[in-house]
């Protein structure tokens, strides 16, 4: 039997989107909610994909005692993670725009008794390190720039010889749902065409492997991973995505807030069902090694 369509009344406002920019006349105006209200999404994605990251952190040879950076960390949970593997000796710098979210790591760091990581606000247009790390990371940051590559050019530099640059992002035209879902398909296309208007790529994911060498990463391997779920918090993430990121949709004209609320609605109901599955973005993680 299927679940009774959940009661959803959109939180549309709130911490307004911020404006992530490389290069003067290069902007691309962040499509997800920021603050508390993105902090919380950001925990729930956290616990879909770490065990994955951490596997390939430690495929990439993450060692201890190595000192990383996580670029567009957010609230900072693959930070932890990086610095638990690389020990007391070890260190991570978590960079990122929203100061809420980096506050928030801060007090969870206090908390976890992590003292190998700090936290700084920055913006990705005007980061500029050399030969600083032996890993430089970012997931899911790529797919909202205007123009990636000079991101990734500049992670490059700021790997040191013998270091990695490891990336993670998605590619959403792979999502899928069984049986064929009304909210679902409307959260795959609104959110795919809002990224796309403030200056993102929906499918950046399978262009990684090419955007490394554009931007003089030698050797880049590749791996390709996508989740699915008929049960647990994992099939709420596209319902708190496009709840997220329900403001820039109707800000852009994607959408109207009746089509918004009916949407929030139908993937509450199939998110409940047990009987319904739901495949994540496909992502692709790609990395390469600085020669010594």
């Amino acid at each position: 039997m299927k679940a009774e369509p959940a009661v959803w009344a959109p939180a549309l406002l709130g911490d307004r989107p911020r404006r992530l920019s490389l290069q003067s006349g290069d902007v691309g105006e962040y499509v997800i909610r920021g603050g508390r209200l993105g902090y919380e999404r950001l925990q729930l994605l956290a616990r879909q994909w770490m065990p994955t990251t951490t596997e390939l952190l430690g495929r990439v040879g993450l060692k201890p005692g190595a000192h990383c950076l996580d670029v567009g960390c957010g609230g900072g949970e693959v930070t932890f993670e990086i610095a638990r593997l690389v020990g007391p000796e070890g260190h991570v710098t978590g960079l990122d725009m929203d100061e809420v979210k980096l506050a928030l790591g801060r007090e969870a760091g206090e908390r976890r008794g992590v003292t190998n990581v700090d936290f700084r606000v920055a913006d990705v247009s005007q980061w500029n390190e050399k030969d600083a790390y032996d890993l430089v990371y970012a997931r899911f940051l790529l797919q909202h720039l205007a123009q990636p590559l000079d991101l990734l050019s500049a992670m490059w530099a700021a790997v040191r010889p013998g270091g990695v640059l490891l990336v993670e992002d998605a590619d959403f035209e792979a999502m899928f749902c069984d049986p064929p879902d009304e909210g679902f398909e409307f959260w795959k296309r609104s959110y795919s065409r809002v990224l796309e208007l403030r200056g993102g790529d929906p499918v950046i994911g399978r262009k990684l492997h090419r955007y490394f060498r554009e931007a003089g990463v030698p050797s880049p391997t590749m791996s390709v991973l996508q989740l699915a779920n008929t049960t647990g918090e994992a099939k709420t993430l596209p319902l708190s995505t496009l709840e997220a990121s329900g403001e820039a949709i109707l800000a852009e004209g994607v959408a109207t807030e009746g089509e918004l609320t009916t949407a929030l609605a139908r993937l509450a109901s199939f998110a409940a069902d047990p009987e319904t599955t739901s495949g994540s973005p496909r992502v692709f993680q790609v990395w390469a090694s600085r020669p010594i």
